[in-house]
Order: C-alpha cells, then sequence, then structure tokens
C-alpha cells in the first residue's frame, strides 16, 4: 500500500484500488489477465471500475424532486448530472489488509443532505468482491431523508464478449435518457451498438475474454446499463435503479435506512 493505491490479492487475483481517484479499481487482475481500461488521460469518467452515488447513470437536467424539495444537480456532461458525486473524489481509508479496504467519503454541500459513502472492496482466490452504501445523517438543513441510488461502471477492455439476456429493456427518448416505457420481452445482448438499461435478468452477465477467461457479473442491483459503443472497451454496469431514477425510481435513504448493494466478479477458468 502507499498512500494513493492499495493493493489486494489472494491467490491469482489482485486488485488495485486508487485512493485519490474515487476509490475505484484502477485494476483487475485474473491469472494476470488485465480486465480494466488503464487510465491515459484526465478523463475521470473513462477507465477502472469507479462507484457511482448518491446517483448512477444520468438525471435529466440534473433535477429531481422530493417530498416538495427541488433540487438542482451540478451539471457535469450537459445537459444532465451524470454518475454521481464521489468518483473523483479523494476518499478515507477506514481499513485495510492484503484482502480487502474499506473506504469513506464525506457528502458534501452539492448534496442536500448530510452523508457519507461507504465502499467495501474484497478479494479471494477466484473473485473481487465489493460493497457500495450511501448514509444519511441529520445535518445543518435538517434534510434527512432524499432518493438515492449506486452502482458501478467498469470500463473492460476488448477484445471480449458479453453474454447476458434480460426480459426488460428501458425505451430510450429523444434525449437519450431510459424513460418509463418498457420492452417487456427477452433480449439477447447481439446488437452491434448498445447504450441502454436492462432489467429482469435472466442470468448473470457472463464475460469472454480474448484469451478463453470467463468472469461472471453479480449484483443484487436491480438494473444494467449495458455501453458498447466504444472499439476499445465495453461497459456493463449494475446500478440499484435506471438512469433518471431519483425521480422515476426512488430508493429513499434516512439516518436509519442506508442504501447498499453488492458487485461480484468472479473468475470461472477457461473455454
Amino acid at each position: 500500500m502507499t498512500n494513493n493505491m492499495i493493493t489486494l490479492s489472494s491467490g491469482n487475483v489482485v486488485a488495485v484500488i486508487d485512493v485519490e481517484h474515487g476509490s475505484r479499481l484502477s485494476s483487475v487482475q485474473f491469472d494476470k489477465t488485465e480486465l480494466l481500461v488503464q487510465r491515459t488521460n484526465d478523463d475521470s469518467f473513462s477507465w477502472g471500475c469507479f462507484p457511482m452515488a448518491p446517483w448512477a447513470g444520468r438525471t435529466r437536467n440534473g433535477v429531481f424532486e422530493h417530498q416538495g424539495l427541488t433540487v438542482q444537480l451540478p451539471i457535469n456532461s450537459a445537459p444532465h448530472a451524470i454518475h454521481g458525486l464521489v468518483h473523483d473524489a479523494s476518499w478515507q481509508v477506514v481499513s485495510t489488509s492484503s484482502t480487502s479496504a474499506t473506504l469513506r467519503v464525506e457528502l458534501d454541500k452539492r448534496w442536500p443532505s448530510a452523508g457519507w459513502v461507504e465502499h467495501h472492496i474484497s478479494v479471494d482466490s477466484t473473485s473481487v468482491y465489493l460493497q457500495l452504501s450511501v448514509h444519511a445523517t441529520i445535518g445543518d438543513n435538517q434534510t434527512v431523508s432524499l432518493p438515492a441510488q449506486v452502482g458501478w461502471h467498469p470500463w473492460f477492455v476488448r477484445p471480449v464478449h458479453i453474454e447476458a439476456a434480460f426480459n426488460t429493456l428501458y425505451v430510450r427518448d429523444s434525449d437519450g435518457i431510459a424513460n418509463e416505457r418498457r420492452a417487456h420481452q427477452r433480449h439477447d445482448l447481439t446488437q452491434e451498438s448498445l447504450d441502454d438499461c436492462f432489467a429482469d435478468a435472466l442470468t448473470a452477465p457472463l464475460l469472454n475474454f480474448e484469451n478463453g477467461l470467463m468472469v461472471r457479473l453479480e449484483s443484487d442491483c436491480s438494473h444494467w446499463v449495458v455501453y458498447n459503443e466504444p472499439s476499445h472497451a465495453i461497459c456493463v454496469e449494475p446500478q440499484s435503479g435506471p438512469p433518471n431514477g431519483l425521480n422515476s425510481e426512488p430508493l429513499v435513504v434516512s439516518p436509519n435506512h442506508p442504501l447498499t448493494r453488492y458487485f461480484r466478479l468472479t473468475a470461472l477458468g477457461y473455454r
């Protein structure tokens, strides 16, 4: 461990956490095969596997409403607010060992409720396990309950093929945001170009890498966003709700009710 990087390892599994850049996984290797796109520029949205909180994906025009309160979030992908507030923050290391680490970051004044986000990462001989939670506390403004989301945004290196099937596709509108229209039928991910939100997974998504390595993705998140338009990477993102979910499908966090989800990547061997 250095001041900014934490390396976890167990057997042939190695995960590196970048503390200063959002508590993200900057590297995951199974049997020396690198799964993640490495950092090559200052674009914090384009590499590794970063946590998303207190919302995931796009929030339309950066605005959501809750119990008569209208909240304007900072716009970072005009005209929308995307991927939360913690992906580029410097986190505090709460605890660490050779196989696990827990990190925490306070939510700042850009979020209208006092609280914090916690990220726990651990490895064993076949998998990397992540758990992300949003917590609310009573702050000076007395706003103690708000909708929230959590999720992860991994950039998996190509060439890689994804096998996945879902029963629900959220239809995108003219702004490119999933709306309340849903296509309830089996969707196998065979299209050339995807930037879509799915739900009701029929099986856990499976990644097949060029060298034959198979990696299963598991989560108790209800939604998955799949983005495969870049030529160098594919993103398979577990999220606790759909894009714009702070408005359309809110999960309310309060001091006694945090929001917690997990994401596990498991090496299944070789084809």
